[in-house]
């Protein structure tokens, strides 16, 4: 039976896990090959400042966390193309090259061949070629994660074929004895108990401590297959009965 309670949560981290890598990959991959491009075969010029400005980022909740953020610092630079046409264009440069750089003042530029005004300097193209490339990378590791985790909630929740039943990794092994509830004493349902973080135990004289996935009860802890604890519930007092180590 399908719990729309326990997928949801699951749905919603693999969507997010979904949603930022195709975000990635279709802000920055235009990008790349645009460095790519202008790294190969871009032209360089010298040009001229005419013009600078600070710009306020409209995003206040991502300039909290930029405290150098290029697209807050613009030039607007004029140059001769090869063809000697007049191009003016705006870039964004670091916050100690703007106040290093005065009007009037000449720099290197690179443009793509085929388009002058969009212009940039030099010397952050490999770098910022290469940041974009890890970006992007980073992206297809994430979405693969995503796809990953996908079918990991497709196959968690897939119902059994009729007949065959999920075997538990425990077994009560009560032979032909019905197990009923010790409160209501009515028989109670037979099932599993899938585990996550282990089960810890403490004896009533003992501190609470800080229960781990390291101290729980022998056979309820995993790295690789997920323990099922062969169990017996009472759904209306809330009690379980359930074997957690095959080895007594």
């Amino acid at each position: 039976m399908l719990r729309s309670n326990e997928i949801i949560l699951p749905l919603i981290l693999a969507i997010i896990l979904t949603v930022i890598p195709l975000w990635m990959l279709f802000n920055y991959t235009g990008k790349f090959f645009y460095f790519q491009t202008i790294s190969k075969s871009g032209i360089k010029k010298g040009a001229l400042l005419l013009d600078k400005h600070i710009k306020i980022n409209d995003n206040k909740l991502f300039n909290l966390f930029l405290f150098d953020n290029s697209e807050n610092y613009r030039f607007k630079i004029g140059f001769r193309s090869l063809d000697e046409q007049w191009i003016e264009c705006e870039l964004g440069v670091t916050k100690d090259t703007y106040y290093a750089i005065g009007i009037r003042d000449e720099l290197l530029i690179i443009y793509p061949p085929n388009n002058p005004i969009s212009c940039t300097l030099p010397d952050a193209i490999e770098i910022t070629r290469y940041l974009i490339l890890a970006t992007l990378i980073v992206a297809i590791i994430i979405l693969l994660l995503a796809l990953g985790f996908f079918y990991y909630i497709y196959t968690s929740y897939r119902k059994p074929e009729p007949g065959d039943f999920v075997q538990p990794t425990t077994n009560l092994d009560l032979g032909s004895k019905i197990t009923n509830c010790p409160k209501c004493s009515k028989e109670m349902d037979e099932g599993y108990m899938p585990t996550v973080g282990g089960v810890s135990w403490r004896d009533k004289d003992e501190p609470i401590g800080i229960p781990t996935i390291f101290n729980g009860l022998r056979g309820t802890t995993f790295w690789v297959k997920r323990p099922l604890l062969h169990a017996f519930h009472c759904k209306k007092c809330g009690i379980i009965t359930f074997k957690y180590d095959n080895n007594n």
